[in-house]
């Protein structure tokens, strides 16, 4: 085994305490909820993660320190190994009782439990219950315990919790977050989990006072902040009253900031701080003028404003949150495009949000201002590059602008080819407005629906949705890397059989 590939193992054999901490802190809620019959399938997760997990690392324990493009490798492998992990209680629940009766859930089909599975982690939203309400509350609470620690990182939990000695900030920046609050990775790991853990606890107080039961608020404060969607009812928010709806705004919100203007605020208690940068003012520009856009088109197209929904799915969409008020089948196809918009750009960086992001919006607004600025520069002029107030050299500005660019195109050249395929395999009954805000829904990690998500959903489809949802989670790049490094690793072997020494290291474009 070579230098890359023990280096991987072991720091997947780490990752994958996280699931089994996960199903052993679940088990007792099978028990509190009096459905003992779910507890085998949390501790055979737990087994499996366990012993999995210390094979590899014990095997590979004296590997060498994780390098940046290992780091993207194991963050793209873990993405995929967890999700398999966490379907085992779908899979084994499905003779219980309870779930026997609510039949038409299906969660324990392989298919459906391993969409469940990632749409959780990936904090998504979509899925595979038809009446999420008739699940065992077991299940209904790893829904949104996946969901829970899907927002914030299980490479971040493991930083806080098991804090590894070797090649932690690249572990850190493999799984897609820039901002270093503090001065080591596993203090800015731990503080992360400290506000999350904060406003998880403000969220369920919050939404309790809004008429929940103490069951909803946890569940739903949980999947709000990790903006990630799951509910605990038959029709999601559309159970619940305006009240309700208005009061989970303010925790879409939450999740939609990054946690490093979050540490601004709660160190400097300056309101300030939520606009402190270019990406969260062109985040509350868009919060501020989406909603009412929506609502002219809703009246356009229904002689209803509907204001109160307009706002609830806009914010719902743009924090990537998901929750879903409304049956939006029935929308017009240009407010679903406008809600795809939303979807499409996401939250600010370094927040639990998907899709784009802002701070990728601003950066190509820059490029295409400098590139401006440049045309009528004379030839004793020079231009001064910033961000933020922050000076930066003109190779690290255009180097950013490439970087953001780079993964748009990417982006939006896969959500294409989702759509297409998509396209082959929904109910003709679908438009393509539809199929794209599905597809969309999907890649950007959101969860809203026009109802093509469903247990009777080919399995091309349900696949392409679970490639969707991982290819966004990952933002792409780590996704692309570990294809090439197969495609490489397959290529360096000869018609001999042999192979070439280290086929696995990544060198670089």
């Amino acid at each position: 085994m070579n230098r890359s590939v023990q280096t991987i193992a072991r720091d997947i054999g780490l990752v994958l305490h996280v699931p089994a901490a996960m199903a052993l802190l679940s088990t007792p809620i099978c028990f509190l909820a009096g459905e003992g019959y779910a507890a085998p399938g949390f501790l055979w997760t737990a087994a499996v993660s366990i012993a999995l997990g210390q094979i590899l690392y014990w095997s590979c324990r004296q590997a060498e320190p994780t390098r940046q493009a290992e780091a993207m490798l194991v963050s793209a492998l873990a993405w995929l190994v967890i999700p398999l992990m966490g379907a085992i209680p779908f899979l084994a629940t499905g003779t219980g009782p309870v779930v026997s009766q609510a039949e038409p859930n299906q969660l324990h089909a392989p298919w459906n439990a391993v969409f469940e599975s990632f749409s959780g982690f990936t904090g998504t939203g979509l899925t595979m219950a038809i009446r999420p309400g008739t699940l065992p509350r077991s299940l209904q609470w790893w829904r949104s315990f996946s969901e829970w620690i899907g927002g914030i990182g299980v490479l971040v939990m493991m930083l806080a919790v098991l804090r590894p000695a070797v090649g932690a900030h690249h572990l850190y920046f493999g799984e897609g977050r820039e901002d270093r609050i503090l001065p080591s990775i596993a203090a800015t790991a731990r503080m992360i989990w400290r506000i999350y853990l904060l406003y998880t606890a403000l969220s369920i107080l919050g939404l309790k006072l809004a008429g929940m039961t103490w069951w909803e608020s946890l569940n739903h404060a949980m999947t709000g902040i990790a903006t990630g969607g799951f509910g605990v009812t038959d029709g999601n928010i559309a159970d619940f009253g305006p009240g309700i709806r208005l009061a989970l705004i303010p925790v879409m919100l939450a999740g939609m900031l990054s946690f490093a203007i979050h540490y601004d605020f709660l160190t400097s208690r300056r309101l300030s701080a939520f606009w402190s940068d270019s990406q969260h003012r062109l985040l509350w520009l868009l919060v501020l003028i989406g909603p009412p856009v929506v609502a002219a088109e809703n009246y356009w197209g229904t002689s209803d404003a509907r204001w109160i929904d307009s706002l609830f799915h806009w914010v719902s969409a743009l924090s990537t949150a998901g929750f879903q008020a409304a049956d939006l089948h029935l929308w017009t196809p240009t407010a679903q495009l406008l809600l795809c918009g939303a979807m499409i750009i996401g939250g600010a960086a370094g927040s639990t949000a998907g899709g784009l992001k802002e701070l990728r919006l601003v950066l190509l607004y820059k490029g295409l201002k400098w590139r401006f600025r440049r045309i009528h520069l004379t030839r004793h002029e020079f231009m001064r590059y910033r961000l933020d107030g922050r000076p930066l050299s003109a190779e690290e500005g255009e180097r950013l602008v490439e970087s953001a660019a780079i993964l748009v195109v990417i982006w939006l050249i896969l959500l294409a080819a989702a759509v297409i395929v998509l396209l082959h395999f929904t109910p003709g009954r679908y438009e393509l407005s539809e199929v794209f805000l599905e597809a969309a829904s999907a890649q950007s990690n959101v969860g809203l629906s026009t109802g093509i998500t469903h247990p009777s959903l080919p399995w091309p489809a349900k696949l392409t949705l679970i490639g969707c949802m991982w290819l966004g989670r990952l933002e792409i790049i780590p996704a692309l890397l570990l294809g090439m490094s197969i495609v490489r690793r397959r290529r360096s072997t000869t018609r001999n059989g042999k192979q070439t020494p280290d086929p696995w290291t990544w060198t670089g474009p």
